[in-house]
């Protein structure tokens, strides 16, 4: 089945990548949009048919209908390997890597990647197993970044934290009850967030395997913030802390 690509910017990013795509369908009665003019110019440089179709047609293979009157399709979505990233962060002082312990919602997988992409991190880590997986609303939520950054999907979580151990990270854990907060956390230099689960946060493997944990203060009367707003909070801490 070809991967669906719905929305404006995620449209528009896929097509900035030079990532493969198959087709552009646009819905008929689409008013004009700056966006939209800019995803025919360069689906034209790169010979990729831009097809008009009923709007209905859209709303049928739309994950939320929220397409917006564009529509793309694509060869199956392709993981990197960790093998990859690890070469690829290999000496450097500086390097972001984001882990995901089993988060279901693939809304929330897509805000994570969109938020380490623009502030600099190198891959987010996700299982196999009981994980939302890279895919409509994935591309959505991320607003294009899926196109960029890299997606590691792995057997197991915690032997994906060792091996980024033995490549020189620090594992921080993202927990609402650690004693560590992330102004004076070491969220610096080579470092590997882990967050866990809507509801249920870290497991407690995985847990046991980071370095340390971390808390992000809370002023209101909610305890805490969904992981897709908590992994923003804590990789631009990190990009804080580089600047």
């Amino acid at each position: 089945m070809p991967e669906v690509i719905e929305g404006r910017n995620a449209v528009l990013e896929w097509l900035r990548s030079g990532a493969p795509l198959e087709r552009v369908l646009v819905a008929e009665g689409t008013r004009p949009h700056p966006t939209l003019d800019e995803i025919r110019r360069l689906a034209g440089e790169a010979d990729v048919p831009v097809e008009t179709v009923a709007r209905r047609a859209l709303d049928e293979r739309s994950a939320r209908g929220a397409h917006q009157g564009v529509m793309a399709q694509a060869a199956p979505f392709r993981y990197a390997a960790l093998d990859d990233v690890l070469r690829l962060t290999h000496g450097r002082e500086r390097a972001l890597v984001v882990v995901l312990d089993h988060v279901t919602d693939p809304g929330n997988l897509g805000a994570v990647v969109r938020s380490v992409e623009v502030a600099g991190g190198d891959a987010v880590v996700i299982p196999r197993e009981r994980s939302a997986p890279v895919g409509a609303v994935a591309h959505k939520a991320s607003a294009g970044a899926t196109a960029y950054l890299p997606i590691v999907q792995v057997p197991n979580v915690v032997q994906a934290i060792d091996a980024l151990k033995d490549a020189g990270f620090w594992v921080a854990g993202a927990d609402e009850r650690a004693s560590e907060d992330l102004w004076h956390a070491s969220l610096s230099g080579r470092l590997t967030l882990v967050l866990g689960a809507e509801g249920t946060g870290l497991a407690r493997l995985t847990r046991e395997h980071c370095d340390f944990l971390v808390a992000i203060p809370v002023a209101g009367r909610v305890a805490s913030l969904n992981v897709a707003q908590a992994a923003s909070v804590l990789v631009f801490e990190w990009v804080r802390r580089g600047s």
